[in-house]
């Protein structure tokens, strides 16, 4: 009776070795080196488009800020969930951009939303802005955002700014935001 005690004893542990080694991962035909190397790889050439395609929307910027200043309002990068480029503009469209856009997968990446002022008005508001306010010794600093398009100006004290602009009789356009801040960076 021990033997065979013995015996099944011995046979359900070679069955549970049998069914535990089947449980365990098989080794694939690649080895785990040559799988991380092409996931590197490939990575890394997502990565490489990815910063050339950014670098293209960087130079598509400049250029539009130069010889399209007047429609142009802004540009944002989106990476997530899909690549994009949004292009801000008023009263142009995706078409208008053609002549300035060389790489065709660049083009089609871009989407145009409609901003009601241009940068170039902006940038001119925030010039004569700034410029009452460092007369009237107001600490300040701006920032440009879009959606809409908007110049924001951040301050100690939002009555004393806009006080010091009414007191000279420069009137505050609708696309001036002022924000209240604890701390400003230096550089308007």
């Amino acid at each position: 009776m021990r033997k065979i005690n013995k015996f099944t004893i011995f046979g359900a542990m070679i069955l549970l070795t049998a069914v535990l080694s089947s449980c365990l991962a098989t080794p694939s035909s690649q080895s785990p080196e040559a799988v991380a190397e092409a996931t590197r790889s490939v990575a890394a050439t997502a990565q490489a488009e990815l910063n050339l395609l950014q670098n293209e929307a960087y130079a598509l910027e400049e250029e539009l800020k130069v010889n399209f200043s007047d429609h142009y309002a802004g540009i944002m990068v989106e990476r997530f969930p899909i690549l994009k480029v949004i292009v801000y503009l008023t009263n142009a469209s995706k078409s208008d951009l053609a002549p300035f856009v060389k790489n065709p997968e660049l083009f089609e990446l871009i989407e145009v939303r409609e901003e009601v002022i241009s940068r170039q008005s902006l940038l001119e508001t925030r010039k004569i802005l700034t410029s009452e306010m460092d007369k009237a010794g107001v600490t300040y600093t701006t920032g440009i955002q879009m959606e809409p398009a908007r110049l924001q100006i951040f301050v100690f004290s939002i009555p004393e700014a806009e006080d010091s602009l009414v007191d000279t009789g420069v009137s505050i356009p609708s696309y001036v935001e002022f924000v209240a801040a604890n701390s400003l960076s230096d550089g308007g």
